[in-house]
């Protein structure tokens, strides 16, 4: 912009002034500061209009029909987000785009747009509890199979040993409350997961089958607030592989179903895909050391 008849101001001998102390690209380009800036109607028009093309401050006036010195507020707000710049041309001053800071909130949105493995999971839930809803009592059977990068009796040991167990014995934004279990036959099983908000869900059970680095099979399953158990669900883990990778398979099967247990039966599926992804990648990032 440099002829002085462009910008929708032509003829003007002097535009006012739309900040009395910042200078081209001033302003914070703080993401939460520019949105709010953004937000109001009449600055989102203005950027609207200087999208198209820059503009005096009589130009954007006119574009969005208000008056000067509202115009030039809003300039100033717009300014000091960061989201233009006030070009001081002698005596005009001419807005536009800071094009920066939008690649930079495009980058900043771009990756919140990114789908994560919390949504997948979030929608396969709400499917699943949907499918229970709709025959509540019905057994179910889960099959699962996991590759984890690292030797049958490493993989073995963190199934076994609760402090180690602890670590991926819980789906995101769940954190390990309780975790009692021990590879001997008859061993009770005593499992507490809690979220935010101080919510916990309790399961029990015990050891039915052990034997090392090849099967364990116990029972696990939720407890209502009475302690009773919300359905019965064997649990048959195997173990194979090599020094390098161990393919664990899982089983359940979850039978006496109550009324009550819908979230739980359908958060079977989905719960543990979750925790063999957590177990891998406990192995993936070597914590499980």
């Amino acid at each position: 912009m440099t002829s002085p008849s462009a910008g929708g101001a032509a003829g003007s001998s002097a535009e006012p002034e739309a900040s009395a102390d910042a200078g081209p690209g001033a302003g914070s380009p703080d993401p939460q500061r520019a949105f709010a800036a953004m937000g109001e109607p009449t600055r989102y028009r203005i950027l609207e209009v200087l999208a198209a093309s820059p503009a005096t401050v009589g130009g954007v006036a006119e574009a969005i029909g208000a008056l000067q010195p509202q115009t030039t507020k809003h300039l100033q707000a717009l300014e000091a987000a960061g989201l233009i710049t006030i070009h001081r041309l002698g005596r005009r001053r001419v807005a536009s785009l800071n094009r920066s800071s939008f690649a930079m909130l495009a980058a900043h949105l771009g990756g919140w747009a990114q789908t994560g493995l919390d949504d997948d999971a979030l929608q396969t839930y709400e499917q699943a509890i949907v499918h229970a809803q709709a025959d509540p009592g019905r057994d179910r059977s889960v099959s699962l199979r996991a590759a984890i990068p690292g030797p049958v009796d490493e993989v073995w040991r963190a199934w076994t040993d609760p402090q180690i167990a602890g670590r991926w014995w819980a789906p995101p934004h769940f954190e390990v409350r309780e975790l009692a279990i021990a590879p001997e036959q008859g061993t009770p099983i005593r499992f507490t997961l809690g979220e935010p908000g101080g919510a916990t869900y309790r399961s029990e059970g015990s050891v039915i089958e052990s034997d090392p680095g090849r099967s364990l099979v116990f029972s696990l399953a939720p407890v209502d607030e009475t302690g009773a158990p919300m359905f019965d669900a064997m649990h048959t883990v195997s173990f194979s592989g090599d020094d390098a990778t161990t393919t664990v398979e899982l089983r359940i099967e979850a039978t006496g179903v109550k009324p009550n247990a819908v979230e739980a039966i359908a958060g079977l599926e989905p719960g543990w895909t979750q925790l063999l992804a957590a177990l891998a990648a406990l192995f993936t990032d070597g914590s499980a050391d």
